[in-house]
């Protein structure tokens, strides 16, 4: 059963690699193209630049898809050393789904990730026990 897990992230690994490649391909063919338009308007000024509109991310692209982001926090926060902060929990969150900096679910990971640990505290599993620069609160497992 292990060796299946093993596998499985191995497997995981490569297709974030992959994904992380073909982002940098997709960047760098966006550059020439916007350089290919700007050359062709110092021949003809009426040419239009062809962008491309970014698109949000479809629903069913978040990392958490499938899964239950309150265990994920609930894990998180029990492997710290000590109390962690939401955007430390984020950053920890973000680094073990493997996502690039450049994602754009990381702009609202932060937030879900707030709004989880509030809803486990009502619950009674996490309390706030400080808080770092007198504003950003620090979490630990309620024993």
């Amino acid at each position: 059963m292990a060796g299946a897990v093993e596998e499985l992230l191995k497997k995981r690994a490569e297709l974030t690699g992959q994904r992380q490649t073909l982002e940098q391909q997709i960047k760098q063919i966006d550059g020439d193209v916007a350089a290919i338009d700007q050359v062709a308007r110092l021949f003809d000024s009426s040419i239009l630049p062809t962008t491309t509109p970014r698109k949000r991310a479809p629903a069913g692209r978040s990392p958490f898809s499938g899964e239950n982001l309150s265990a994920i926090v609930l894990k998180t926060i029990r492997e710290a050393k000590e109390p962690i902060s939401t955007a430390a929990c984020s950053a920890a969150i973000a680094r073990d789904k493997g996502l690039s900096g450049d994602d754009p679910f990381l702009r609202t990971m932060p937030s879900r990730i707030s709004a989880t640990l509030l809803n486990l505290e009502k619950r009674g599993r996490v309390r706030q026990t400080g808080t770092v620069d007198g504003r950003k609160n620090l979490w630990e497992i309620a024993r």
